[in-house]
């Protein structure tokens, strides 16, 4: 393979950067991306996730780039803690998709700038409280359990930026798409359970696109890695899209190369073998 000149990974959490379980870095891709970043170039992370709720990785990898979140809803410099694009649901069609979701008895978060909010402490939720017992104050994530989550985000004039539905029925997943296609939505999956929604036209692509639009990196030495479906227009967008081993066959049919398994650290190793 020849290979431009790269100076940018952007690369997906879930799936590609993380081992299994998406609790822990696979120890080679941390090893490679520090040293990626120790010769000058740069790391984004571009995640389904909140970003807020990663933040123990963000200081793992001594993360400087912005980070792009919610599946491009969001995209927030750290270092300068500022956010510099977000796409915010209006509270109506917030409350319309809210709705929708109900009539299926699903499980739904709801992400906003400033925190996570569900009616049950189950889910995604579940995990955080967990984890939160147990990290520093500065990593822990900002959660709220109400019966009024809409009600609560408009009180607080906060911005929502993505729901999240959670089932683990095939079935009952596509149904929940169908019935949102009628509304200006952006619907995806992150996970095998998951039905990722935001505001139409927005995926990680979109989040690439303004970083670049911006001059904090140029697509044409960008890298980018992922491996489900809400990873494809980032892997389109940049010079070199990257599926993982393990994505799903509508990523490995896009992308321009394939990496090893997620959990073998096939990020890292092909950027080794990149370097060669």
């Amino acid at each position: 393979m020849i290979f431009v000149k790269m100076e940018t990974v952007v690369t997906d959490m879930d799936g590609t950067l993380l081992a299994k379980g998406g609790a822990e870095i696979q120890p080679l891709n941390k090893e490679v991306l520090l040293d990626w970043q120790k010769v000058g170039k740069k790391l984004v992370l571009a995640t389904g996730r909140l970003d807020l709720a990663i933040m123990p990785f963000v200081h793992e990898l001594d993360i400087k780039m912005p980070v792009i979140s919610c599946n491009g809803a969001l995209v927030r410099d750290f270092v300068n803690n500022e956010i510099l694009m977000k796409s915010d649901i209006s509270y109506d069609l917030l409350a319309q998709v809210i709705e929708t979701v109900r009539e299926y008895g699903v499980d739904y978060h709801v992400y906003t700038t400033e925190r996570i909010l569900g009616p049950t402490p189950t889910g995604k939720i579940a995990g955080f409280l967990k984890a939160n017992k147990t990290l520093p104050e500065n990593e822990q994530v900002p959660l709220t359990i109400t019966d009024d989550v809409v009600g609560e985000i408009v009180q607080a004039g906060e911005f929502p930026l993505k729901v999240l539905v959670l089932s683990d029925e095939a079935e009952t997943r596509q149904a929940v798409r169908d019935a949102l296609a009628k509304l200006p939505l952006s619907v995806m999956s992150s996970g095998e359970t998951l039905v990722d929604i935001m505001n139409v036209g927005i995926d990680k692509a979109h989040g690439l696109a303004f970083l670049d639009e911006a001059g904090w990196l140029d697509l044409e030495t960008t890298i980018a890695f992922g491996d489900n479906e809400n990873d494809i227009g980032m892997i389109e967008l940049a010079k070199m899209g990257v599926a993982m081993e393990n994505s799903i066959p509508e990523t490995l049919a896009i992308a321009d190369y394939v990496a090893g398994h997620h959990d073998t650290g096939g990020l890292g190793q092909f950027l080794l073998d990149f370097e060669k």
